[in-house]
């Protein structure tokens, strides 16, 4: 069995240690969406997206790849 592994993933940065925006408005910024009826059999099946802009002041988002 083959399977693919997804070496990239996004961090939110923060210049404060406490945090500038609470987990839930940056969990608010991820959709994912299905294959729809199709079974998905791996992570490329599913479509994320994160919407970027208008982060709150102090956060940075950065895209990780490895």
């Amino acid at each position: 069995m083959d399977c693919e592994v997804r070496t990239d993933a996004q961090e939110a940065l923060h210049d404060d240690k406490f945090g500038k925006a609470p987990a839930c408005q940056l969990l608010n910024r991820v959709t994912v969406k299905g294959p729809g009826d199709a079974t998905a059999r791996a992570f490329s099946d599913y479509q994320v997206d994160v919407h970027q802009a208008d982060l709150s002041e102090g956060v940075s988002l950065t895209t990780l790849t490895g």
